[in-house]
């Protein structure tokens, strides 16, 4: 199985993230109409077509590709770290010794949305918005990501102590993003506050299958 450990955001913070990108879509093309009217034509029966105005026919839609796909919320998730595959029996050591990691930090910090980034790395596609506190509550955020991936290393486990970084990702472009949309929506971030919320738990998911084991932070 493969597993991975998130914190999870809460439902009304990703569900008003989403809403907020979307909302920012573009309006669809208005679609054109095709007229079959002859303007050519004479006679009595001629003018009076001419005179009605035409009857417009559809012209054909094609796919709408938005500026942006936004995720669904339950995918709005803060990363950890990633597990990779692992054995039932390694997966239930793993799960053990996080658990017991988790149990023993201190008071978990309190968060916030605010601001966002995109395409920070190379190969990153994705908008993300940022998480916001004070300095130790971001850094207490951080020693609960670099004390799960020190505790497995005994296990032969090993993970970059330095990857968990303090945001959420949104959306990920498609071919008709714009710098324009992409700068657009990165405004509407710096301009949301979202509500606070605590990190009381990381939870831990399985490839496929969701939510495997939710761990408690603190005692």
């Amino acid at each position: 199985m493969h597993l991975h450990a998130a914190f999870v955001p809460p439902a009304q913070t990703v569900e008003s993230l989403a809403a907020l990108v979307g909302s920012l879509e573009p309006p669809p093309p208005k679609r054109g109409v095709t007229s079959h009217l002859d303007p050519t034509k004479r006679g009595f029966l001629g003018r009076r077509l001419a005179a009605a105005p035409p009857e417009p026919e559809p012209e054909p839609e094609g796919p709408v590709v938005p500026m942006l796909e936004v995720l669904d919320p339950d995918r709005m998730l803060i990363p950890v770290t990633d597990f990779g595959w692992l054995t039932p029996d390694d997966a239930r050591r793993v799960g053990d010794v996080l658990a017991e990691v988790c149990a023993g930090l201190p008071a978990a910090p309190m968060v916030r949305v605010q601001g966002g980034s995109a395409l920070v790395d190379p190969d990153d596609r994705s908008v993300w918005a940022n998480l916001a506190a004070s300095d130790d509550e971001l850094r207490a955020m951080g020693d609960i990501a670099r004390a799960l991936v020190a505790g497995i290393e005994p296990l032969g486990y090993y993970r970059d102590r330095r990857q968990f970084k303090p945001r959420l990702p949104l959306a990920t472009i498609t071919d008709t993003t714009t710098v324009e949309h992409l700068e657009r929506v990165l405004s509407a971030l710096e301009l949301y506050h979202g509500d606070p919320w605590q990190i009381t738990e990381v939870t831990v998911f399985k490839r496929g299958s969701g939510v495997w084991r939710t761990l408690p932070v603190g005692r």
